[in-house]
């Protein structure tokens, strides 16, 4: 299965250093990302962002391949909200042309995408799939939301930290 990011999950993730465990976690599919996202970590590369580097070298090498959009998908591209930035319309429009699931940070962009039947995966989301699913202990999940705090300034809400850290519920 593939599946789409957009830049702030793999921006925040890389800042952490923990985009092997995002590789890990999704490891039975193809993590990848359509050209605008590719572009727009260029861009933050270029002005500095340099924990970037690794997903640009990870891209280059094919590891995160950029998936080209077809004529259809630049069309529903274009009729997207313009509140979203280029990397998340692109990214939509190849999850819902290709019924695909999508990897977001953004607010909007999640709710766009269940207000429009796409699977939308977040920030929270993946980091209690890290613990959850024993890619990682909680403890270095917790060094990884400290690392993203201290690094790209991200800010996760209390509501957001207990869902990452509610306990397991057991299975029957």
């Amino acid at each position: 299965m593939t599946i789409v990011s957009d830049t702030n999950m793999l921006s925040s993730l890389a800042a952490a250093n923990a985009l092997v465990r995002l590789q890990q976690l999704f490891a039975r599919s193809t993590l990848s990302v359509p050209p605008a996202v590719r572009d727009e970590i260029q861009v933050a590369v270029v002005r500095g962002r340099s924990y970037l580097e690794a997903l640009i070298a990870a891209i280059t090498a094919g590891e995160i391949p950029v998936l080209a959009l077809t004529e259809a998908d630049q069309a529903l591209t274009i009729t997207l909200p313009r509140k979203l930035n280029a990397g998340e319309r692109e990214a939509i429009a190849l999850c819902q042309q290709r019924h695909l699931p999508f990897l977001t940070n953004d607010r909007r962009a999640v709710r766009y995408c269940q207000s429009n039947g796409i699977d939308a995966i977040d920030l929270p989301t993946v980091l209690r799939l890290f613990w959850s699913r024993q890619v990682t202990t909680r403890s270095e999940v917790e060094q990884i939301i400290a690392r993203m705090e201290q690094v790209e300034r991200l800010t996760l809400s209390a509501e957001q930290r207990a869902a990452i850290f509610a306990p397991q519920r057991r299975r029957r």
